[in-house]
């Protein structure tokens, strides 16, 4: 048995195995005996906690955002998963509405003449250098580098105050950013000092939500509770770029996308003022009466001593324990957390998926397969969305039935292949052409939507589903900050340098991010184990008894 096995089993938590003998390749398969024999050797305890029909209709409705949650007879038990969920799904939408609007904007003939003149002058420019301006690069990416700023206080807020209090400033900050773009007249300190409002937004909103799902989810549904809010990332992309499309003839119609980012923000903000907070913070935060009164109410059951006691446990070893970023950096022990929950949002975004979903209009620009100009760059991307955001809902009600590697390797495998396919179309189809024909125009949508669909179900939500429940509850929050950083920094480098590479790699830029998938194939089949269906309160001495680590 390693020190960590031996440390978990000495704290009570994991109880000692029988030794077996691992062969030099199987040691690295992870089958249905494997994880069955790994909970039962990790003393993993079922929690009584239900499900009702209202979670399932609430995960189902939560894309319309502000949408009125339909009626449930009185007969059946309501705890408050649906109302909880919904609220802080929008986080999921905040971000995917920017990511959409952010591209879609950018085409616009208007929003370029005011304030990128660059951009529409090189409209008769080789097919990847269009949109090669340093200006309009810096405006997408500044959202992504002050997010990764903000994240840092985020994780302070978010463990000394609540998640709740950090939805509070996400939401404020989206209503304050839409407001300053929208007003935007010719010049740049109003639109980049809405970007940086969205950030912080971002930094705030994307720390609290995942750990929020995790948190108020039971072990068997916590998949589908978190996964929900990647689902509706992908879902506020669709829904952005559908409004871009409608307000392509409108006059000044950009201005309308911007500005409509101010109404989920707002129901965001109202649900963080008046929703509760996590069992799990209550406990952490010295209220465990109040613990006990959320957790009745979200589990629509009044048989949660067990679960308590797990959130006590937790709470008292957290208490003992030293300053959360300095556990979880320097000891031995969250080795495998540290490491997992960089990784996750790493290879999320050098999957390129920002290149695509922010830049898929610019991408297709030159196809008019779906219509000539603005029209068929924003019905590209529309289709092209509407695919991922189809897989990403699809994920949210099997992933608590198969597992999260199932779907995470072959996803990656799925991702590399197209889009190292798409690059080697586009290398044979842009030689000395503005505009791609019809046929290798349909080719790209077509492999740029079966990427969309491996990451829809594969490291879209599968990247903050597990970095959100492999923590102990006192380096929760540190972790988190370390993901969102690393996931709004790496966003940040590659929307700014995405179209330069366009300009310069061509058609290499695709087969780039599909080497990167590559590897992160390579790295989840050796050192990702399944955590499905465990307590969140047992996940991490799991993770560190496990035979990878």
């Amino acid at each position: 048995m390693d020190a960590p096995e031996e440390r978990a089993v000495a704290a009570g938590t994991v109880s000692q195995a029988p030794s077996r003998k691992v062969s030099r390749f199987s040691r690295f398969s992870h089958t249905a005996d494997d994880i069955a024999r790994d909970k039962e050797a990790s003393g993993v305890t079922e929690i009584n906690a239900r499900v009702t029909l209202y979670v399932v209709l609430c995960c189902i409705v939560a894309s319309f955002g502000g949408m009125p949650l339909p009626a449930v007879r009185s007969h059946v038990r309501r705890p408050l998963y649906g109302t909880l969920m919904k609220m802080f799904y929008l986080a999921g939408v905040l971000f995917g509405y920017d990511a959409g609007i952010t591209g879609g904007v950018e085409t616009s003939k208007q929003f370029a003449l005011w304030f990128f003149p660059d951009t529409a002058s090189n409209a008769q420019s080789s097919f990847w250098c269009r949109f090669n301006d340093n200006k309009l690069q810096a405006y997408s990416a500044t959202m992504h580098f002050t997010g990764a700023v903000a994240s840092i206080p985020a994780g302070y807020v978010t463990q000394k105050y609540g998640r709740t209090k950090s939805m509070v400033i996400a939401g404020g900050a989206y209503i304050a950013g839409a407001i300053a773009q929208a007003l935007s007249w010719n010049t740049y300190a109003p639109l980049f000092l809405g970007r940086v409002l969205w950030g912080i937004g971002v930094g705030f909103g994307d720390h609290c939500a995942f750990i929020y799902c995790a948190e108020m989810a039971p072990p068997q549904w916590r998949g589908l509770l978190a996964a929900g809010v990647q689902a509706n990332v992908f879902t506020g992309i669709l829904v952005a770029n559908c409004l871009n499309l409608g307000f392509n003839y409108v006059k000044a119609g950009w201005r309308l996308s911007l500005a409509l980012a101010a109404v989920p923000g707002t129901i965001l903000l109202l649900g963080g003022l008046f929703l509760y907070d996590t069992p799990n913070s209550l406990m952490e935060r010295g209220h465990p009466e109040k613990a006990r009164k959320v957790l009745e109410k979200v589990r629509g059951t009044k048989n949660v001593d067990d679960e308590l006691a797990l959130l006590g446990r937790a709470t008292d070893i957290a208490k003992a324990s030293e300053n959360p970023f300095k556990a979880l950096c320097f000891r031995r022990k969250n080795i495998p957390q540290l490491v997992l929950c960089i990784a996750f949002p790493f290879f999320q975004q050098w999957s390129g998926v920002n290149a695509v979903s922010f830049f898929a209009p610019q991408i297709f620009g030159g196809s008019s397969i779906l219509g000539e100009g603005n029209l068929g760059e924003l019905s590209s991307a529309i289709l092209v969305d509407g695919v991922e955001c189809i897989a990403g809902w699809i994920t949210v009600l099997i992933v608590d039935r198969i597992g999260r590697r199932v779907l995470l390797i072959p996803g990656c495998g799925m991702g590399a292949s197209t889009l190292i396919a798409a690059g080697v179309v586009l290398k044979y189809e842009t030689m000395g052409h503005l505009t791609l024909a019809k046929g290798s125009a349909a080719a790209t949508v077509i492999l740029v939507g079966l990427y969309t669909i491996s990451f829809g179900f594969g490291l879209g939500p599968i990247a903050w589903l597990v970095p959100a429940e492999i923590h102990d509850i006192n380096t929760r929050a540190a972790g988190q900050s370390f993901t969102v950083f690393t996931q709004l920094i790496s966003g940040a480098i590659i929307t700014q340098v995405f179209l330069k590479m366009l300009c310069s790699l061509q058609y290499w830029a695709f087969i780039f991010f599909g080497l990167w998938q590559a590897i992160a194939c390579i790295f989840f089949i050796f050192l990702q184990p399944e955590t499905n269906g465990i307590p969140i309160e047992q996940v991490p001495d799991y993770v560190r008894a496990h035979k990878i680590w």
